[in-house]
């Protein structure tokens, strides 16, 4: 079913645990449509043909509580029902338990006219109106709708303003939509002159944290539920583009003291090799392999490919110079200035004193990245670091910090893919984690 009824019905559902969602779906497998649905539409309609006389709002209202029906279709259980609150928020639109809230200002973007249209056809007779509004992102979408700017002041707004609400150390789940996640994700991904990355698919999860005051994009476009290469991967390698999955290595025992390995040749620990292998199983082995020459990182790549790894000098991590091996703590002792200067200030200074800058890693990682022979029928695997794959995404797209503050550190053994087109690099997801649920 389509339409503002049956999204209701869904977040309704949603709304409750999964122990009373069984019991709806057992009860209503025991109780049969006829005995509620007295004119066979398929619960109820509420669209003006309910010959059963009730059925006058919306089909959350058929929803069943403690063996109740809304026989008289009024958004609620007979006689109030104190268990079924849950329900009857979805009718009345409002959060009465606290177990969700709805929010206008995560709805979707304002098309205007266009609304309903396909892609394809607004192309062909609105072509120079889209590409004014694309361009300006000032101009109305459809005439009448919001402009990008505005929906995107919208969205940054709503984000904003629920993450200052939740405090430290709490998440929320927001389900929204497709151009509401665009508007997000030009704060983190805009790109020059073209998009930086593909549309979010259905069902996609994007996370977002706050660290030191400032949102970073910890995912993007994770269908990993559905398995380990998406649609979009496997779309982009069946028109012949190739397709880069950056994988960052597997833990080891600096990343859990909090030490900065940059060239220390750390190698994984036993959860990374733990990592390591899941991710083996999980996305499977690859004939083109690319590996950093660092232990963590070739170490990982053994697990991946099937005729060997091949080496890269270049795919190296950032080199930290004299903050190699000691901890953020021992780093802000002894350097606050530095530390201060990089990372607060936006100044690009060499790491350590003797390391690289950031600007320096960009340029050497995105170097070596285009210089790779592709895979022609699969993900050409390109193992590395968190510094290094977030300075090479972050090269694809506008960002203006100095260090790609904006992207949060991908996570051990995580995937992100990046496929090369003709108008250049697209990011299709970012750090996609889905096999280390296993190891929890």
């Amino acid at each position: 079913s389509t339409g503002s009824e049956a999204a209701a019905t869904a977040a309704a559902f949603e709304a409750l645990s999964l122990g009373e969602q069984d019991a709806l779906v057992a009860f209503l497998d025991s109780l049969g449509r006829a005995e509620f649905d007295q004119d066979g539409d398929g619960f109820t309609t509420c669209g003006g043909d309910c010959d059963d006389g009730n059925e006058n709002v919306n089909p959350a209202a058929t929803e069943i509580c403690n063996n109740q029906i809304d026989d008289d279709c009024d958004g609620g259980i007979d006689g109030d029902d104190p268990d079924c609150i849950g329900v009857k928020e979805v009718c009345d639109g409002i959060d009465n338990d606290g177990d969700g809230q709805i929010d206008e200002d995560f709805t979707e973007i304002d098309l205007g006219r266009w609304e309903g249209m396909k892609r394809e056809e607004i192309r062909a007779k609105h072509g120079d109106e889209l590409d004014e509004a694309i361009s300006s992102r000032t101009a109305p979408m459809g005439g009448t709708g919001e402009s990008l700017a505005e929906a995107g002041r919208r969205a940054l707004t709503a984000v904003d303003r629920l993450a200052e609400s939740l405090g430290e150390d709490r998440k929320a789940v927001v389900v929204t939509h497709g151009g509401f996640l665009q508007a997000v994700l030009h704060r983190h991904m805009a790109g020059r002159g073209h998009r930086a990355h593909a549309f979010t698919s259905n069902t996609a999860i994007t996370r977002v944290v706050w660290q030191y005051g400032r949102p970073r994009l910890a995912s993007f476009n994770d269908t990993g539920h559905f398995g380990p290469r998406s649609h979009l991967v496997e779309a982009n390698l069946a028109e012949g583009n190739p397709v880069l999955a950056l994988i960052r290595h597997g833990r080891t025992r600096a990343n859990v003291e909090m030490r900065w390995q940059g060239r220390g040749d750390w190698d994984l620990d036993d959860l990374g090799r733990r990592q390591a292998k899941a991710l083996g199983d999980w996305y499977g082995q690859a004939s083109i392999v690319y590996s950093s020459p660092l232990k963590r990182a070739s170490s990982t790549a053994g697990y991946m490919a099937v005729n060997g790894v091949v080496a890269v000098d270049d795919l190296k991590e950032v080199s930290m110079g004299n903050w190699e091996g000691l901890t953020t703590a021992e780093i802000a002792e002894r350097w606050p200035k530095e530390l201060e200067t990089i990372f607060r200030e936006g100044v690009d200074l060499r790491r350590g004193e003797t390391g690289e800058s950031w600007g320096e890693l960009t340029s050497r990682v995105s170097n070596a990245v285009r210089g790779l022979e592709h895979a022609a029928d699969e993900p050409t695997i390109v193992v590395a670091h968190g510094g290094a794959i977030r300075a090479y995404i972050s090269s694809l797209t506008m960002t203006s910090d100095t260090h790609a503050e904006s992207l949060f550190t991908p996570a051990n053994t995580s995937v992100s893919h990046v496929a090369i087109t003709e108008r250049g690099p697209e990011i299709l997801d970012y750090a996609v984690a889905t096999h280390l649920e296993s190891l929890e």
